[in-house]
């Protein structure tokens, strides 16, 4: 019974992840089985398949071996946190869509009975369209550099999820 309990304990152990750091931050988390699209140094070939095992320096994926030190940059689309201009994003469209609104409110009421002028709509789209944009802005890759740098965790790390 023993010997079981201790051959069973290896496989039960949590799996490594790839954290992609920024400023001391996760940026991005990858784990083992998690299908990762990459960016290498030497001519700028892609790369891409599913984490087969995370090691220190190293990943190894369904389709090649890859050290750490070779990736130029990762992609990060579905990797995504709210960021400053996604917040800022959020609030403009609000204030757009309720620039309006309160115009439209002010006409139902009563209290102001003219119909919808350029005055009202032009700086509503104007808000609204800035705050799409905005929350539509992100980046698809993020470079491996300096600022940007890749760890392995696993459980025992404060940055594991």
């Amino acid at each position: 019974m023993t010997f079981l309990i201790v051959s069973l304990s290896h496989p039960l152990q949590a799996q490594k992840q790839l954290v992609l750091f920024k400023n001391g931050n996760a940026k991005a988390r990858f784990a083992e089985g998690q299908y990762i699209r990459l960016v290498l140094k030497k001519g700028h070939r892609h790369a891409e398949g599913h984490i087969v095992e995370l090691n220190d320096f190293s990943m190894i994926t369904s389709n090649d071996t890859i050290s750490f030190k070779e990736i130029l940059k990762i992609d990060i689309r579905r990797q995504h946190e709210k960021s400053f201009l996604n917040t800022l994003g959020g609030f403009s469209l609000a204030l757009g869509v309720m620039y309006i609104g309160l115009d439209r409110l002010n006409n139902i009421t009563g209290y102001n009975n003219t119909p919808l002028s350029s005055s009202v709509w032009m700086p509503s789209a104007i808000l609204a369209g800035t705050g799409i944009t905005l929350m539509l802005i992100h980046p698809h890759y993020a470079r491996v550099n300096g600022i940007n740098y890749l760890q392995t965790v696993n459980y025992s790390s404060p940055f594991y999820r």
